[in-house]
């Protein structure tokens, strides 16, 4: 492909050089360029500039106002945004060949997408999916490093799901990827928000420009989409709402608990082994048995149901595709034992997703509900003292341990959630695995464990090191051993 094909349509200021050069790349890691490739070259890059030129490659695109010396240079206005629009036109523009689902939020996108994954599958089609647990597609199964990929590999694994077949992707689209325009270039059809709290603030400094990232989503990536039937899904009970609707000539869904929304819930029963769930949907009663627990979960499935309605996805089927979904690990992830213990594993790492998931299990206790859990280092610290404040509110007892401390001392981190606990009624426990172990020791019959923070994790990041772990196996473990 030569340049030339790749550039029309972007905010060009300047170009050097022949533009019937052939590209057979591109990259902005100077390690994985190649003889003719394309390079994005940004301040932080800059200087593998030598090592780019002797590679080889063929040309490069920046937003770098100093001189930059190079035989074959376009200037654009954002590199990022180019780098986008670049790798869609490279890879093809395979999202305007397939069925794009974006769900953003702080809490719920996986399950949702799983459950939207669960309903596809049912329906017989061949679906994809992009997210924190997994990128998958048709035989095709990959440990992600970010819950949504740098843009070039996003549209390269675009263009592997289309040729594999797949019709129908769903992918998490996290507030650091819009923020940093890892989305741009892929055409949209729906767009999900599942809700809005405390999160990130350490990336985005205040709630304020994390909802305006959350935003974009739906007032710019769903705008720009070319696809000609474009909707909009929108949890109407979350108070931030308002600040994400598209403009005009978008179609907007909205569902909830309460209302008068094109998707609602009517009634339902829970125990502590699942959920009865009767609800509208667009119209249409449905009713439906799941083994996942809490309105966040009755929010997902609303979420999830609207979203594959607007597909063309008939009712038994969205019925059967989340009667046969069994959870997503980590999310309230059931820990099998014969002794009646309740134990579950939850990714639970915000004040919101926290109080929410103790209030359900409070609601459905027998006996005590404990609790074990951490705040992560390099993070928002802002968090750690509510973390501490809902857990010792709701629990009846909490074990404060580690997470993944990362370059801070776990005791310091203990401390900032100490600063906002009540009561006594708490330890501390610095070693994640001795803290599962006490939790376990001291359950009897009939009580709930929380074990929240890292979810589906099966690692621990202490300083430069990263350990195996999984609170599920160390709870397993434990429970084996029989303490």
């Amino acid at each position: 492909m030569e340049i030339r094909d790749l550039l029309e349509g972007l905010e060009i200021k300047e170009i050097r050089g022949s533009e019937r050069i052939e590209i057979k790349g591109i990259s902005k890691d100077s390690r994985d360029v190649r003889e003719g490739y394309l390079f994005f070259l940004t301040k932080r890059n800059k200087v593998y500039l030598d090592e780019v030129r002797k590679k080889g490659a063929g040309a490069i695109v920046t937003d770098i106002g100093d001189y930059v010396s190079f035989p074959s240079l376009i200037r654009v206005n954002d590199v990022e945004k180019a780098m986008g629009q670049i790798a869609s036109k490279f890879y093809g523009e395979p999202s305007k060949n397939l069925f794009v689902t974006g769900i953003t939020g702080t809490n719920g996108k996986t399950t949702t997408s799983f459950l939207i994954d669960s309903i596809l599958q049912t329906a017989g089609k061949n679906h994809g999916i992009i997210g924190t647990i997994v990128y998958r597609y048709k035989g095709h199964v990959f440990k992600p490093q970010n819950t949504t990929p740098g843009v070039i590999e996003l549209h390269r694994i675009l263009d592997d799901m289309r040729r594999a077949g797949t019709t129908h992707v769903t992918m998490e689209v996290s507030s650091h990827a819009l923020d940093q325009k890892r989305v741009e270039g892929v055409h949209f059809d729906i767009c999900v928000f599942t809700n809005l709290s405390h999160d990130h603030l350490d990336y985005h400094k205040d709630f304020s420009n994390y909802r305006d990232a959350k935003s974009l989503l739906f007032k710019y990536y769903l705008k720009e989409s070319s696809k000609k039937r474009k909707s909009a899904v929108l949890n109407g009970d979350d108070p931030n709402v308002s600040y994400l609707l598209p403009e005009e000539g978008i179609k907007k869904y909205f569902y909830g608990l309460s209302g008068t929304y094109e998707t609602r819930l009517i009634r339902y029963t829970q125990t502590i082994f699942g959920m009865h769930i009767e609800f509208s949907l667009l119209g249409r009663r449905m009713r439906v048995n799941t083994p996942l627990i809490g309105d966040f979960n009755i929010y997902n499935i609303l979420a999830a149901s609207l979203a594959c309605k607007i597909m063309g996805i008939g009712n038994d089927l969205i019925k059967k595709g989340i009667e046969v979904f069994k959870g997503v690990p980590g999310r309230l992830e059931k820990v099998k034992n014969d002794k009646g213990y309740h134990v579950f594993v939850d990714y639970a790492h915000t004040p919101d997703a926290l109080e929410k998931v103790l209030k359900v299990l409070l609601s459905l206790k027998e006996k005590r509900l404990i609790l074990v859990f951490g705040c992560g280092g390099d993070r928002d610290r802002d968090k750690r003292p509510l973390m501490g404040r809902i857990a010792t509110t709701l629990a009846d007892i909490t074990i404060i341990t580690s997470d993944n401390p990362r370059s801070e001392d776990p005791e310091l981190i203990i401390e900032d959630i100490r600063k906002g606990v009540i009561g006594n009624n708490y330890k501390i426990i610095p070693d994640r695995k001795e803290a599962i172990y006490e939790a376990i020791r001291m359950m009897e019959r009939g009580d709930i464990l929380l074990i929240a923070g890292k979810g589906h994790e099966d690692y621990q990041i202490l300083r430069d090191e990263v350990i195996h772990f999984s609170d599920r196996e160390v709870a397993e473990e434990a429970i084996g051993v029989g303490l």
